[in-house]
């Protein structure tokens, strides 16, 4: 009995062995464990059906673990949102946010950090004709707007530097949901989260932050002393989602090292 029972654990663990090496060799033998430990599930939840486009980075199983493909692979397919995850980055201390998304025929899917994601106007590869989106008055801001505005607050912090890797950090946290246990605070960081009542209005409009700041304890004599400080800036660009409004922004500041 003893060996018959060793017998069938031997042929359970090659089975195993066999369906893993089918798994990657699926995934081009783009899975590593490496990848898959250096982070760690947060949280996992559905969420609203959004389309988008990617051109960068990559697309992976969830949690990291195999790599499916290059998102230049596949430039021209809308992807369809359906869940998203938060994965915290053990290496680099901070979180990041993946959409899971799928190909509109459903013969495509996988996790995308939402960076690399573009919104798409519903356009997809598919034959079956796909209704554009109608931009009406809550249309999202466009890509050109946004770095006028991210441009105009940048402007009320006199003598800041631009960092690349802060404002990843305010991108990750400037949709509410995506934070659901808090904006991440770095040691030496100060981070200012402007909120955007005005859920209704017109599209946002420059000088709206000035009077944000100073409401949130930030006037010119407070902003001055970040002068030689770093900076990363990102606005939430659309209405109403998950919580977030058009116009929301998020600042981090931290001292040069």
């Amino acid at each position: 009995m003893r060996k018959f029972v060793q017998a069938m654990l031997v042929l359970g663990v090659g089975a195993g062995v066999i369906g893993i090496a089918n798994t990657t060799a699926s995934a081009n033998s783009q899975y590593s464990a490496k990848r898959s430990g250096s982070v760690r599930l947060v949280w996992r939840t559905s969420m609203k059906r959004h389309a988008f486009t990617a051109t960068q980075g990559a697309r992976y199983s969830r949690h990291l673990g195999v790599r499916y493909s290059n998102n230049d692979v596949t430039p021209t397919v809308t992807w369809y949102t359906d869940a998203h995850e938060k994965l915290y980055k053990k290496n680099k201390g901070h979180n990041a946010i993946y959409y899971h998304v799928k190909s509109a025929d459903g013969t495509l899917q996988g996790w995308i950090w939402r960076g690399y994601l573009k919104a798409s106007n519903g356009a997809t590869t598919s034959s079956k004709t796909q209704t554009a989106a109608v931009p009406g008055p809550k249309e999202k801001l466009s890509a050109t707007n946004k770095a006028k505005f991210v441009a105009a607050l940048k402007q009320l912090f006199p003598g800041t530097i631009a960092d690349q890797s802060l404002e990843q950090y305010a991108n990750a946290a400037a949709w509410p949901t995506d934070a659901v246990n808090g904006v991440y605070v770095g040691p030496n960081q100060t981070v200012i989260q402007l909120r955007n009542t005005k859920s209704d209005a017109l599209p946002f409009y420059f000088q709206a932050y000035e009077p944000m700041l100073i409401a949130a304890g930030y006037p010119a004599s407070v902003r001055e002393h970040y002068a030689g400080w770093h900076i990363g800036i990102d606005i939430h660009n659309d209405w109403g989602d998950e919580g977030a409004n058009r116009g929301d922004a998020l600042i981090y500041l931290e001292p040069a090292k």
